[in-house]
């Protein structure tokens, strides 16, 4: 009974084999049956191609796209395909269309133009004894197109116009300028416009963003966004010889003090008392508007200044000892809340102690929310302050990016209080320095156990310290602060003048530095990175290093 038990239970089990061995035989010929119907005309004549297998896959480049799929199955010897580019998934208009007996095509900018979104379909071509395979279609793509525009620089645009830069190109002949509403304006560009690799485009609207496209013959080249600034109203605006003093002490706050291209005078210093004042070149050019300084003196709650497109010169008769002074209203040292300070697109040059001094009130008395530097060049600063002088001062952000500075003291941001609820965030992001450091400093930043979050990156510093003098071993004193330090060029930065002595030890969290000697001495004011300069990819993004101006 037992053997006979075993022999059906044995007999089951190769029914069941069987079973699923018919079952999936039947599927098969299901599928390629209804392959078959789905691939074969419907009213019993000739047999379809099949469709190529899979999909079609689409490879850009900047001047071409490559279109590529797998062989139709079912097919020998030479086989044709069809190829239709359109600009809708539904090929209402086809564009263009190809034949080809291999399974891709390469089709350039010549054919269509980049930056703009298309479609394939690609199908098997008939014999003599089939017809032509269903569609197989593909996702969208684009030709990536070209870019010979170089980014635009912050301080060159305006309110209605804007500096364009781009690589030198043949044949380059327009730029189209189209804003995020309204028409298209087409700008021709002459040979000497192509032969510079830039041109100044006015007659543009304020606050508005526009697409900017450069092109050769019908070939786009480059494209690039900005947006204009918005149109300044000023509260008052002067000419050279008008007294900015008497301006500034009459006007109210959050006034605007306009100043037409020219000389002027602040030769004692002046104060702006518990007020925010904007003082602004209507040219946006420091080189065509200079005021000779003696110092700008901020006074009390709510104090604060706004500095845009203006040359300082703090030279004799001025012989200014800081460009910004932090004090009290009725002593240096009594308690105030001051409001921000910003300088964009400034040349301050010629201060005997520090940029900015704000240590003279009590642990914590003095207050202010930002200090931002931006587009700026600074040079000629005495010794006697470190640059940033920010000891005791309450500060939320000192941000300081795409500028330049060069012989300007012993070190550049000391902030070594620690206040509670403070924590203090610095950035220091896309700067040119040369020659400074002495006086036993640490030359970057000394915090001590201050809890800063500092951030210097893609930044150029040569020649720490002076010719003579002498720095601490490590380049930043910060013990309790969270610190990145990265992408950053450091040449002839040592504990010792022109070279010499111990190279300045840098955070533990310092990553992807480089040591590239630039050749700069002490007496360097041009910073222009060398074509094909290792400097020029180095960034955190893949750009140049260094304030923007130097690269191109």
């Amino acid at each position: 009974m037992a053997i006979n038990r075993l022999t059906q239970i044995s007999k089951m089990k190769l029914f069941k084999h069987n079973l699923k061995l018919i079952t999936a035989a039947l599927l098969s010929m299901i599928i390629l049956q209804c392959c078959e119907k789905a691939d074969q005309s419907t009213d019993g004549g000739p047999l379809r191609q099949f469709t190529p297998v899979g999909t079609v896959k689409a490879t850009s480049s900047e001047t071409s796209v490559k279109l590529e799929w797998q062989r139709a199955l079912y097919t020998t010897g030479t086989v044709k395909y069809s190829v239709q580019i359109s600009k809708d998934s539904l090929f209402n208009t086809v564009e263009r269309r190809y034949l080809t007996d291999t399974t891709g095509v390469v089709i350039t900018d010549d054919s269509i133009p980049s930056r703009t979104k298309y479609y394939a379909r690609v199908q098997t071509k008939g014999t003599a004894s089939d017809l032509d395979s269903k569609w197989l279609v593909s996702s969208a793509f684009t030709i990536q197109g070209v870019q010979i525009f170089l980014p635009v620089r912050d301080l060159e645009v305006k309110e209605t116009a804007v500096t364009l830069r781009w690589k030198k190109t043949t044949g380059v002949n327009s730029v189209v300028f189209t804003p995020a509403s309204g028409a298209a304006t087409k700008v021709d560009l002459s040979e000497a416009d192509n032969s510079a690799g830039m041109k100044v485009f006015s007659g543009l609207a304020a606050a508005t963003t526009y697409k900017a496209e450069i092109f050769a013959g019908t070939k786009s080249k480059g494209i690039l966004t900005f947006t204009t600034i918005a149109a300044t109203t000023y509260s008052v605006i002067l000419k050279p010889g008008d007294d900015i003093a008497a301006a500034i002490s009459t006007a109210s706050n959050n006034a605007v003090i306009g100043l037409m291209p020219g000389s002027y005078s602040l030769l004692a210093a002046t104060p702006i008392v518990q007020k925010m004042i904007t003082l602004k070149s209507t040219s946006g050019n420091p080189s065509d508007t200079k005021v000779n300084f003696k110092e700008l003196t901020l006074k009390g709650n709510g104090a604060g200044v706004n500095l845009s497109g203006i040359e300082f010169d703090g030279a004799a008769p001025a012989s200014s000892s800081y460009f910004i002074n932090l004090v009290g209203n009725a002593s240096d040292a009594e308690a105030a809340t001051f409001s921000s300070v910003t300088v964009d697109n400034c040349i301050i040059h010629n201060t005997l102690n520090c940029m900015i001094r704000a240590n003279r009130g009590a642990l914590g008395g003095h207050k202010i929310d930002f200090v931002k530097i931006s587009n700026t060049v600074v040079y000629d600063n005495g010794g006697s302050y470190d640059f940033f002088t920010f000891d005791k001062l309450a500060f939320n952000r000192l941000e300081i990016t795409k500028s330049t500075f060069y012989n300007i003291g012993r070190a550049f941001i000391n902030c070594t209080s620690t206040l509670t609820g403070i924590s203090p965030v610095i950035l220091i992001d896309q700067c040119t320095f040369n020659n400074f450091g002495s006086d036993t400093k640490y030359p970057i930043l000394d915090a001590k156990a201050n809890p800063v979050t500092f951030t210097m990156q893609n930044s150029i510093v040569g020649n720490v310290a002076k010719s003579g003098a002498t720095t601490q071993t490590a380049a930043i004193n910060a013990t309790a602060a969270t610190i990145t330090f990265a992408n950053n060029n450091l040449f002839n930065f040592t504990t010792g003048g022109a070279g010499t002595g111990a190279a300045l030890t840098l955070p533990a969290t310092a990553i992807g530095n480089s040591t590239v000697n630039m050749g700069w001495v002490a007496a360097t004011n041009d910073f222009t990175l060398p074509a094909g300069s290792l400097l020029r990819t180095s960034s955190k993004t893949g750009g140049a290093i260094g304030d923007p101006r130097w690269a191109y």
